[in-house]
């Protein structure tokens, strides 16, 4: 029997949703389908044990959609938002340093 994941949304993500166009919207839509139906299809992110990251090519700029696989329970994926690739995730590693490997 396949597993059952539920979508939980960081308040950043939840903001940074509102931002986006409606083709942007798609694409993440589209992208978070196939992180619920399989979590484990994207990289880990270095460092992090539990952090996946999915790329996106949003208005010609690399960005990366990060979620935590099992957090903060185990049938549950943490959509903690997108991220700038061309920042080396500076902003992501400022607000998510808690969820890094110990």
């Amino acid at each position: 029997m396949a597993s059952s994941f539920k979508l939980e949304f960081t308040k950043l993500f939840g903001k940074q949703w509102l931002t986006h166009d409606e083709k942007t919207r798609d694409l993440i839509r589209d992208k978070l389908l196939l992180v619920k139906t399989n979590p484990s299809r994207y990289p880990l992110h270095k460092g992090y044990a539990h952090v996946r990251k999915v790329k996106l090519s949003i208005e010609g700029k690399y960005q990366r959609l990060m979620y935590a696989l099992h957090m903060p329970e185990s049938d549950q994926i943490l959509v903690l938002g997108v991220f700038e690739r061309s920042q080396d995730y500076k902003d992501f590693e400022r607000k998510f340093k808690n969820l890094k490997k110990k």
